[in-house]
Formats: C-alpha cells, structure tokens, sequence
C-alpha cells in the first residue's frame, strides 16, 4: 500500500512541474521606436511652465513585466536623434559626421513603486553620452570652411524618478500605450542640461518610408513657443526676412544671457525680463508591443 502511494505522489510531482512552464514567464515587450517619442524641453524652476520644446527624439527599449508580479513593470529604453532607424551603441555615436554634435540618453530602473493601478513610480539610471565635435577656423585667405578635430566625449550618470502611467484601455498585456515625464535640474546634471540645448534635434518622422528618392510620414513637430508670438507683417516687400516675433511673456534663454532659442526669428526684446532655462524636462510617449515571453522559470535557463 505504502509503495502505491509514494508512486502517486511521483505523477502527481511530475505533472506539477510538466505545467509550470506555462505559469512561470516574464513578459517582454519591445518599445516601437517608429511611434514612440521623447520631447526634450528646457525650462526655468522659477516658472516651470515656460517652458521650450527643443527637440523630438525617437525612443526604442523594453518594458519586463516579472513573472509572479505581472502588474510591475521594469523599463530599459534608449532616447536618440530622430533620423537614425537603429538605436546607436555610444562607442559609435559619432558616425554620424564631422560636424555633428550628438546626444544618447539611456535609462535602466531599479526601483518601481506603484501609486495606483496604473501609475508607477520608477527610479533608475539615466546616462547622458554627449559626443561633441569641436571647429577650428583658419583666417587665412585660402579659408574654405571650418575643420573639425577628433570628438570629445561627455558622459555622466544620474539617478531620476520617472512617473509612468499606463494609458486607459492598454490593460495588462504587453501591447499598449504608456507615458512618463521627468524633471532634471541643471545643478545635478550639467551634462544633460548642456547635451539637450547644444544637439540640433532633426526631425521626427513616423512611419518614414522612402522610394525614388522620395520619402513619406507623418511628421511630430515640436510644441510651439509659448512665450512668443510670430506673424508675417501685413506687407511683404523684397525685404522680408520672415516673421517678426513678439514677446507676450518673459522669453526663456540659455544659460548664456546672450543666447536665446529663438535664434532663428526675429524678436523685439526691449525692455524685457529673461527666464534662464536651468533644468530639463522629458516627457515620453511609447507605444508597445508583445515580442517574446522568458524561458521557464522551471526549466533553469
């Protein structure tokens, strides 16, 4: 009788374990850098909602939710220049010409608290790779240009909290929508606060394909200005150098008073208070969508 039992216990063990793989998997969703963005913006502390959006970059990376705590989710994502279709390694950043400066922010999280059932709190490791190339200019009259030496490489980590929250309608599954913001201030991270205002963000284009040398998408601008306001004049003569911009609240500079981000238009300042931009925002919007699921937990891989 004994030995009878022992050998039911046996099945009944090893029909256990023939299921667990089923219930013991993480589920890794992939971040689809063609609809996922990041707006970079730089802002004052003293009026934080005077804020600039300098940049749209794209966004690529996953989100693991933890077998067992599905409800919990890590992030690891890569923010990048809009015009590269592949997320860059940062030894390789500077492929991309002599002339241009280039930026690479990657965050990983360590810590999630959960606020509600779909908002978190994540904190982690934000690192800033700024590659900077620098000009040198020859006055002599066979001057044709500027030439540019070997890149200088900037780089500094940083722990920021994140607030994700899940977009009403993406459940629980991997596929779905999630957007987070950050604020960063200049004084714990120069490197970030002087990457985001010196880069040159080119523009984001979702959906970009290209034929005959054509190409087609659609466009994500950035935010307009909201402490100018631009029109054309009235007349247009031969002597039109674009829209005459106006200031309806304190324009937003750099931390250089003699550097503002509007300095592409025209703008009348006379007489006016200067906000000096001393902190970043980032604010991120991802798209996400089931790619794989882990090895078993049982199976010891």
């Amino acid at each position: 009788m004994f030995k009878k039992l022992s050998g039911f216990a046996v099945v009944a063990l090893a029909g256990m374990f023939s299921v667990a793989p089923v219930f013991a998997q993480d589920s890794v969703s992939q971040i689809d850098s063609e609809h996922s963005t990041a707006r970079l913006y730089l802002a004052s502390s003293k009026n934080p909602s005077d804020s600039v959006n300098v940049g749209v970059a794209r966004t690529r990376g996953v989100v693991k939710l933890a077998a067992g705590n599905s409800a919990t989710p890590d992030f690891a994502f890569t923010i990048y220049p809009a015009d590269e279709k592949s997320s860059p390694a940062n030894s390789t950043a500077d492929h991309r010409g002599e002339s241009s400066d280039y930026t690479v922010i990657s965050f990983k999280s360590r810590r999630v608290v959960p606020l509600a059932p779909d908002t978190f709190r994540v904190t982690g490791d934000l690192t800033t790779t700024y590659i900077q190339r620098v000009a040198s200019y020859d006055s002599s009259e066979s001057f044709s240009g500027a030439t540019y030496g070997p890149s200088i490489t900037h780089s500094q980590n940083l722990k920021v909290t994140f607030e994700f929250h899940r977009v009403p309608g993406s459940g629980n599954s991997g596929n779905g929508e999630w957007t987070a913001s950050a604020t960063v201030h200049g004084e714990d991270s120069p490197e970030l606060l002087n990457a985001v205002s010196s880069t040159v963000w080119p523009v984001f284009v979702a959906d970009e394909r290209c034929a005959s040398h054509a190409c087609k998408g659609e466009r994500v601008d950035v935010d307009a200005r909201k402490d100018l306001h631009c029109e054309a004049p009235a007349t247009l003569g031969e002597d039109f150098a674009g829209e005459v911009c106006t200031q309806v609240d304190p324009v937003l500079t750099t931390t250089d008073p003699e550097q503002t981000l509007s300095a592409s238009r025209q703008r009348n300042s006379a007489g006016s208070d200067r906000l000096v931009a001393n902190e970043v925002q980032i604010q991120l919007d991802l798209l996400t969508t089931t790619s794989s699921s882990a090895v078993s937990l049982a199976s010891g891989q």
